[in-house]
């Protein structure tokens, strides 16, 4: 993971490196052409990872207080709604949508670490075991 990326919170940096090895196989699986069922098997998986990241940075963020909840929350939101898309576009054994759709919105993972690194700041600067 390039070091810009990281957070500072070992946990949170950890399920982003998952999700980044995951999703960089799923990019890899739509440039391979591989068959449906792989590359559907890998969104399944990329979804599970993303709902329990998120889940552990919502409950963080309530326990905390966090000021930005419902902003960062509404961007966990979407970005779930934009891989459900990809779920359902990968039933179709002809994978041109799901390729089309995983290559032009695969953006959002950026947008994780651009929330995250906003939450590890105000966790680190407002929770007196994580600072360093």
């Amino acid at each position: 993971m390039d070091p810009e990326y990281l957070t500072g919170i070992e946990e949170i940096d950890k399920q982003h490196l998952e999700i980044e090895g995951v999703a960089a196989a799923l990019i890899d699986a739509v440039e391979a052409h591989d068959k449906w069922h792989i590359v559907h098997y890998i969104v399944v998986r990329l979804y599970e990872l993303l709902r329990f990241h998120f889940t552990v940075e919502e409950a963080m963020m309530r326990i905390t207080g966090f000021p930005e909840i419902d902003e960062h929350k509404r961007v966990h939101q979407d970005m779930l709604q934009t891989v459900e898309r990809m779920k359902s576009a990968t039933l179709d054994s002809d994978l041109g949508r799901a390729s089309d759709l995983i290559k032009t919105q695969f953006s959002f993972l950026s947008h994780i670490v651009d929330h995250d690194k906003r939450l590890a700041e105000f966790l680190v600067a407002n929770v007196a075991h994580l600072k360093r």
